[in-house]
């Protein structure tokens, strides 16, 4: 018998690996999971009592991040927001710490990569704010509030394309662990573009697995604000051109 965690050969019927210090996995456990009547089962992270703190965090990021599909579809949609929740805590502050020592020492270079509308004036303003000592300070508290914000969107768009079947922890479930991706903002330039496309991605993944729904419900849900955005911005546009070719016609009009 060889323990799951080191590989080193123990003895059979041990609790604990006399080599790492590890709670060993029950050979029909191997993944350190308990299974539910549903057949899912709970992540590396919400099973920290046999994977331990930083190796069932780093589990967690890695199959998320590299096994995304088998992770949401053995992942629970029940048992509670508090340990997603402080995933995406970790997870998330590690990366935007990141992306603040970066936008301290790389600010101008950085800023030239942006999109228009991430030099804005707010964006700018929300960068520097997130790289200030209060700022830093304030980033687990915005994510929280951030994560409810959005998994609450993410809900309602999925109940309107009629996708929702396991209910909102299964949603908020699914935003808390797409945030692994801010891991990424620890590299300069391509990390701060990689993330959102990244994270997104996984939020379709997610919710297409957790929901056991279609991936074209799933990613109206997650893309219908971009979409919602771009459909306002032709309308306007239509209606801009039509009243000025509407005034031109008026004006021709006045001068025959």
């Amino acid at each position: 018998m060889f323990c799951q965690h080191c590989g080193k050969e123990i003895v059979e019927g041990q609790v604990f690996c006399q080599h790492c210090g590890m709670r060993l996995v029950a050979e029909d456990n191997v993944l350190g999971v308990t299974p539910s009547g549903d057949g899912r089962s709970k992540t590396p992270w919400e099973d920290r009592a046999t994977n331990g703190f930083f190796n069932g965090l780093f589990k967690t990021v890695k199959e998320v991040l590299f096994s995304s599909s088998a992770f949401f579809k053995k992942m629970p949609v029940k048992g509670g927001l508090a340990d997603p929740l402080l995933f995406a805590m970790i997870i998330g502050t590690m990366g935007l710490m990141f992306l603040s020592v970066w936008n301290l020492l790389l600010h101008d270079s950085m800023e030239s990569i942006m999109t228009p509308e991430m030099r804005s004036a707010a964006g700018r303003g929300m960068s520097d704010s997130i790289a200030s000592p209060l700022g830093t300070l304030m980033i687990p508290f915005l994510l929280i509030i951030w994560l409810f914000v959005i998994s609450g969107m993410l809900h309602l768009f999925l109940m309107m394309v009629r996708g929702e079947k396991a209910g909102f922890e299964a949603t908020f479930r699914v935003a808390s662990y797409s945030v692994s991706p801010f891991l990424f903002m620890a590299i300069p330039y391509c990390g701060v573009l990689l993330t959102p496309v990244w994270a997104l991605t996984l939020a379709m993944i997610g919710l297409r697995d957790a929901h056991e729904t279609t991936g074209g419900k799933a990613t109206a849900a997650v893309l219908f604000p971009f979409l919602f955005c771009c459909g306002m911005m032709v309308l306007a546009a239509v209606l801009f051109m039509g009243a000025i070719a509407s005034s031109f016609g008026a004006m021709m009009h006045m001068y025959k």
